[in-house]
């Protein structure tokens, strides 16, 4: 009996499986479906439901069928599972609820670029710096170009998110340009260069600051309330900071509490 139950297992799977592979999306959700209702349903069922809906549109309306169906399993689940509700609510934009479904030990790609994207959304650094060490591991055994791409891309927002510009543009121009990470890619680029400009603003306020109170000169024509280069160039430099900071407050706001922490 459990050999022909799981051969029945195996034969839905492969149905599911098949008919997303054809594109035949509504077969597929209608087994999906069925899948769901049943009064038992393994983890392996499980985790091939939820990832061929995550291929599906109006994911929403399932989140009832897929906790009813994940309150089902036997507890505790295994990391299949933990992926797949890690994913599925991710795709959902429920990044808290994400974050309880970490996997132990994420032993695909793909959990870890996602456990990345829920920890630089929850501003979670503490987490996000050992996940960086999964991507890391990925990225250096991996020969796949999409595994690569993804990892870059993963490292790269971290780096970022620390306050280290160099590293995350290193990565990502280093990465081979796969067009499901090309707007990360492009748009990461960019703010990596607004953050080195937001630093090359600060050192020049220093600067700036230095020579004021180091030059009598200077400090004699500015309480006579005469402008002044030195004047001048700080009310440009702050102009500077101040755009750019409005341009990537996310970015700015996490690099100082990074700065804070350390």
């Amino acid at each position: 009996m459990k050999n022909r139950i799981h051969f029945c297992n195996q034969e839905h799977l492969s149905e599911i499986d098949g008919y997303v592979e054809l594109g035949m999306q509504e077969e597929a959700l209608s087994v999906i479906r069925a899948t769901f209702d049943k009064h038992e349903i393994s983890e392996e069922e499980f985790h091939t439901c939820v990832f061929a809906l995550l291929q599906s549109e109006r994911l929403e309306t399932w989140k009832n069928l897929v906790e009813t169906a994940y309150r089902r399993l036997s507890k505790p689940v295994n990391d299949q599972v933990r992926s797949a509700m890690l994913n599925y609510h991710f795709s959902v934009g429920e990044a808290a609820r994400a974050f309880e479904f970490f996997p132990r030990r994420p032993a695909k790609f793909f959990d870890a670029w996602t456990m990345m994207q829920v920890c630089l959304e929850l501003r979670r650094l503490d987490e996000a710096k050992k996940v960086a060490r999964y991507c890391s591991g990925f990225l250096a055994t991996t020969e796949d170009d999409f595994t690569k791409a993804s990892m870059a891309d993963a490292l790269a927002a971290y780096y970022l998110r620390i306050g280290d510009p160099e590293s995350a543009l290193k990565l990502w121009q280093e990465a081979p340009a796969d067009p499901v990470f090309r707007r990360q890619r492009l748009c990461g680029i960019a703010k990596a260069h607004l953050l080195q400009a937001l630093e090359a603003a600060k050192t020049g306020l220093l600067t700036l600051a230095g020579q004021k109170w180091s030059n009598p000169s200077s400090e004699i024509r500015l309480l006579g309330n005469a402008a002044t280069p030195i004047s001048d160039a700080e009310r440009e430099l702050e102009d500077f900071q101040d755009a750019i900071k409005r341009l990537i407050p996310e970015i700015v706001e996490a690099n100082q509490a990074h700065a804070r922490a350390h």
